[in-house]
Formats: structure tokens, sequence, C-alpha cells
């Protein structure tokens, strides 16, 4: 939860790190429907920002929007308080129970085509679905691309094997995201828009793999033309300075004090880029099957969603 609200750009404040420590891993405070007016926020780790999460500069879609700069969202924002993740809910992975207002510029610019976080659905449905969208609007209308793109792949999260599905170990889930990965940045570098391309990944948090040096520490990987092939950055760097490294290549000026103050990634970009495209290399079906994994959606039905309500 605190992972994903740093990489909108809203750092955690009291209101959210004590609800969060309230409810999480099964403590005494859970979000109830019941008969009394109004909603408990109380939410265990889901990980969208709410309205009560909100600060005063907003997060990077009102920084984005303010600033006219395009985007698009894949999957980001709609674990809101009470959402159903369970199967069977493509496309999107969730059914609300209540309305939750989510910023309106993350409203506006989010793909209903595309999960969010539902580890029922595998990352490749993911991944399919991003590149039909980026097709359809995109490559075959002669429309410009947004300027910055956010997707969601959350399936290195683990949960319970599932052999069924494709999935024999827990780690299975990790290969379904790798590959997943793989899949996109292949698609990616064979667009017209690669040559201007940066591509950052991360994790929102350590999950079962807590890092040998300190638990804080967790993925971030830079791809793309203008990336140093093989390069290991020795910058201590951060979340804040993730986003300063990205608002600096969109020439904005800092959200707040704490992407202001840190350190960027410029060591990690070449004077002369590299256009070579990016190749997908095959996974081992014996831990991970990509073709039970599509099976396991292919044909459900979709439940549509009417969406959340929107707040300024």
């Amino acid at each position: 939860m605190d992972g994903h609200h740093w990489l909108a750009g809203a750092y955690p404040s009291i209101w959210t790190e004590s609800s969060l420590l309230a409810a999480y891993s099964d403590q005494k405070k859970d979000f109830r429907l019941g008969d009394a007016p109004g909603r408990l926020l109380f939410a265990g780790s889901n990980s969208s920002v709410h309205p009560e999460d909100q600060l005063e500069g907003g997060t990077i879609w009102h920084h984005l929007a303010k600033h006219g700069v395009s985007f698009r969202n894949f999957g980001e924002g709609f674990e809101l308080a009470g959402v159903d993740e369970d199967k069977d809910l493509e496309p999107t992975g969730a059914r609300f129970l209540t309305n939750v207002p989510m910023p309106e510029p993350l409203y506006s610019n989010t793909s209903r085509e595309y999960p969010g976080f539902n580890m029922n659905i595998p990352d490749q449905y993911r991944a399919s679905q991003f590149i039909k969208e980026i097709e359809e609007k995109y490559v075959k209308t002669g429309a410009d691309l947004p300027q910055f793109l956010f997707m969601h792949l959350p399936n290195d999260h683990m949960t319970d094997a599932r052999p069924e599905d494709g999935y024999p170990f827990e780690e299975s889930f990790v290969v379904d995201n790798d590959y997943a990965l793989g899949r996109i940045l292949e698609y990616l570098s064979g667009t017209r828009w690669w040559k201007e391309t940066a591509v950052f990944v991360t994790e929102d948090d350590a999950q079962g793999g807590v890092d040998h040096i300190d638990a804080h520490r967790t993925v971030l990987l830079c791809a793309g033309p203008w990336a140093k092939k093989g390069y290991v950055s020795h910058v201590n760097t951060s979340f804040p300075g993730l986003l300063k490294t990205v608002f600096r290549l969109l020439h904005l000026p800092p959200l707040n004090l704490f992407d202001a103050a840190a350190s960027d990634l410029s060591d990690c970009f070449a004077s002369e880029p590299d256009l070579e495209g990016y190749k997908l290399l095959d996974v081992d079906r014996r831990i991970f099957d990509p073709d039970k994994a599509h099976a396991a959606t292919n044909g459900k039905p979709s439940v549509k969603m009417d969406g959340p309500k929107v707040v300024r």
C-alpha cells in the first residue's frame, strides 16, 4: 500500500499509515458493508489513493494534467476499499461493492479494458489487452501516443499455486510477470515511438523476496534505446528519485519536496541511442505455461462496471 502511494506521488500521510497498520494482516479493523450511512476506509492493503489520502499538491495524475502532459493509465487506481477481486471479472478484474471517488484526471485517462490487481488474471492477459489498446487507439488511427504510460503488472506478487491454470509453483507467477513484461517491451521496441521512449520497472514492495542488505530495497530497471546496456547505477535513489527522473524527462517541475530533493537517474542514460529492438525470450513450460494461463481467461464472461465516481 505504501509503495503504491509513493509511486503515485502521494506520500503516505499519518492517516494513511495509521489506518493501514490498524487493518493490515487481519488486524482489528476492516472494510465492512452495513446499515450505517457512509463507508469505512479501513481497506487492508488496498493500494489506491482514496480521497482521505490525497495531499494538497495532489498526485502525479493531477501534476500531469495541470501541466498539460498527456497520459494513459493501465491498471493502477482501481483497488479501492471494498473491491471484489474474484474470478471471471475480466476485463477490469474488479467489481465494486460501493462507490469510492477517484482522482478526476486518473478516472478520465484510465483504460477500462485492462485489469488492475487480481491474481486470478494472468499478466499475459494484461499484456494482450495493453498491446490491443495501443494498436487500436494509436497505431491504426495514427494518433500520438500519450507522453506518459503507467502500467500495473501485479503477478510477481505471487499467490497459491494453480497447476490447472499454468502455475504449478508460487514462483510461476513471477515467470508470468517476466514473460508479460518481455512481450510488452518487444512490442514497444517495434513501434514508431521507440526512439523517444524510456521504460522504468519497479515493484511497490519486496513481497517475499526481502533484500539481503535492506528490506526497504526493491527492483529498479531502466530500458529503452537511450538506456546504458548492462549498466549498474550506484546513485542512492528512491521512488521520489524515479518520479523526479520522469518529471525531468517531461520537463515538469517537482510535485513535492520529496522528489525535489531526491537524486535522479540521469546516469542511466547514454549520449547516443541504440535502436535495436528487444527480443522476447521463451519460458520453461514446466514452471509456467502461458497457454494454460490464456485458457483460464479465454471465453469467460466479462463483468461490466459503471466505475467509481470522481473527485476533484
